[in-house]
């Protein structure tokens, strides 16, 4: 067995490089190739930062598509010769597609992921999920978690809805963000501001996301509004991508001039 005690002193990620180091000692012993939970992408990269060290082992971070806010860590031996493509084709994951006549009735990303937490999958084996208007939402879960294939009718709060467990190729994905550089002049540098003016939602829509814990910041969930934010900070809202805070200045009337990028 491999020691990665060294891995955990002064790490934020200890649940996750637990598991990580779980599946890292069964990759070296059995010569098979496993994989995490979902994981914020964001903290599968920081973690990784130490495993990619190692002399015998490969780390993959994938979450069934191209720049997923949520992924799997797949860990196998160097030796095997494994390339990428070969481990996504046996990702064991799979898609969800959720339909329903949402017009009067909207329902947001939380609601989905609540429901299929609530009938289908725990919630570390929920990879992204994203809705497709008044339609209803698809994601990503766990392929291994599923005991039938739930064809019935559902229902999310007064809404019946049809759900199928479908191919991630049959998956509608959400077009890939592209990176832009945003600027904007604040009264603090509150969580809840830049947030607000960085992915393009109302403060009190921010604060919802935050206080139902689905705003990381450098990987970690933040439940506070008032949370101070500095330069080089991550802000990351599932499905709405990455901020980054490049600079902050105060002005003459006592703001603050906030530069972002969003990726």
């Amino acid at each position: 067995m491999i020691d990665f005690k060294e891995f955990l002193a002064d790490s934020p990620f200890k649940k996750e490089i637990k598991q990580l180091i779980a599946i890292s000692n069964l990759a070296f012993k059995n010569w098979e190739t496993y994989w995490t939970d979902f994981i914020p992408s964001y903290t599968s990269r920081e973690i990784l930062k130490s495993f990619n060290n190692l002399n015998d082992l490969s780390y993959l971070v994938y979450g069934g598509y191209e720049n997923a806010d949520r992924a799997k860590i797949a860990c196998f031996r160097k030796s095997l010769g494994k390339t990428d493509e070969d481990l996504k084709k046996v990702c064991p994951t799979a898609g969800i597609d959720i339909r329903g006549n949402f017009l009067f009735d909207n329902a947001s990303q939380s609601d989905f992921r609540n429901f299929i937490k609530d009938y289908f999958v725990k919630e570390d084996h929920i990879g992204d999920i994203w809705t497709h208007g008044d339609r209803g939402a698809q994601g990503i879960i766990e392929k291994t978690d599923l005991k039938s294939t739930p064809d019935n009718k559902y229902f999310l709060r007064d809404v019946e809805v049809e759900v199928k467990i479908i191919p991630l190729d049959e998956l509608k994905i959400p077009i890939k963000r592209i990176e832009k550089y945003i600027s904007t002049v604040e009264a603090s540098t509150r969580l809840d501001a830049i947030a607000s003016a960085g992915f393009r939602l109302s403060r009190s829509k921010i604060s919802e996301r935050i206080k139902e814990g689905l705003l990381r910041v450098n990987g970690l969930k933040v439940y506070k509004t008032t949370f101070l934010t500095k330069v080089g900070d991550l802000i990351q809202l599932e499905n709405k991508g990455l901020l980054e805070i490049l600079s902050i200045e105060k002005t003459k009337r006592e703001r603050w001039k906030i530069k972002l990028m969003k990726k």
